[in-house]
């Protein structure tokens, strides 16, 4: 494992350990996990409301501007467009970064450390020390007779996998019936109704390719549902095929990962997807654009009447002072 998998895994791996041992259950282990990094998400996903409101109340002063230039060819128009867009969008105060990659960010994050983390059970779950490690790599590289150096990060799933067939072969002294009993109990629980979470479905298709369709049908979920309500609410901007390529995007990305990584990392995408979905249910319900457009509208009135007041209340400061220096 390389030595940024091997420092990011190191947390996820202390906190999956933690709640394996407090849940006894692996997979609701990831459950705990997703809620608590869905719920990090939800100031994020409430900006993200705001500011997509605020863009389709833009949109139509967007729409003036390319009608202007409608007539006009060539890149000096698209410029001008473009320019003219950026100052609207500045003198607004709407940011269109900030619809933000974080969602994505910070679940790829978690998927890395979870990869790491699953990938090193022993070292990074259960924590077995140097000593522990060191004894159990040796047995099993000697009782099976691999070559260590072509193992790479699969080391520990594999001596996992065998730790039955020669659990009698390590030193009692330094392997415990207490960890021993560690060891089988977390090779049970990786096992959830038949799957095994640290199988890759590509490498079993038959048994595990149910992973790979969840994540893309639950995610392709909160797509649709976003793409249908963007063309209800901005048929504008539904129109870009950027839009249409970008619906589709998600859904395939959760198919590679889950295709490609560890069952128990679909696993996470899966429960992830779906409660996204949930959460874009009930935020869209919370928070209705027309309810955010009428409170943006009120707050920018509130703005500018004090802005106003400000501006007047200078005025006559300034005028108070120049009569006084002329009286004097």
């Amino acid at each position: 494992m390389t030595a940024f998998y091997d420092w990011i895994a190191t947390p996820f791996g202390w906190i999956l350990g933690v709640l394996y041992t407090l849940t006894d259950n692996y997979l609701l282990s990831l459950l705990i996990i997703t809620v608590f990094v869905r719920l990090i998400l939800v100031p994020s996903a409430v900006t993200q409301q705001k500011n997509s409101a605020k863009q389709m109340r833009l949109q139509a002063k967007v729409n003036k501007i390319k009608a202007k230039y409608a007539g006009v060819q060539g890149r000096e128009a698209q410029q001008k467009i473009q320019e003219e867009t950026q100052e609207l969008y500045r003198r607004e105060g709407f940011n269109a970064s900030q619809m933000g990659c974080l969602p994505m960010a910070l679940n790829l994050i978690v998927m890395m450390g979870l990869y790491g983390a699953i990938y090193s059970p022993l070292s990074k779950v259960l924590r077995l020390g140097d000593t522990v490690m060191e004894e159990l790599k040796n047995v099993y590289a000697a009782a099976m007779n691999v070559d260590m150096s072509k193992q790479g990060t699969r080391y520990e799933l594999n001596l996992l996998h065998e730790f039955a067939n020669i659990s009698d072969k390590f030193n009692p002294e330094i392997v415990t019936e207490t960890i021993r009993d560690k060891i089988t109990d977390l090779t049970d629980g990786l096992t959830i109704f038949g799957i095994d979470l640290t199988q890759i479905p590509k490498d079993d298709i038959k048994k595990l390719i149910v992973i790979p369709i969840l994540a893309g049908v639950s995610a392709l979920l909160t797509s649709l549902f976003m793409y249908l309500k963007q063309r209800k609410q901005n048929p504008e901007m539904a129109k870009n095929p950027a839009t249409g390529c970008m619906t589709f995007m998600s859904p395939v990305i959760s198919v590679v990962f889950a295709f490609t990584l560890p069952a128990g990392i679909g696993c996470y995408w899966i429960i992830s997807n779906i409660l996204s979905f949930i959460q874009t249910l009930a935020l869209s319900a919370a928070l209705k654009p027309d309810k955010i457009i009428a409170l943006q509208m009120i707050d920018e009135t509130v703005e500018r009447r004090s802005r106003e007041e400000s501006i007047k209340k200078r005025v006559a400061l300034m005028a108070a002072n120049a009569e006084k220096q002329n009286n004097e």
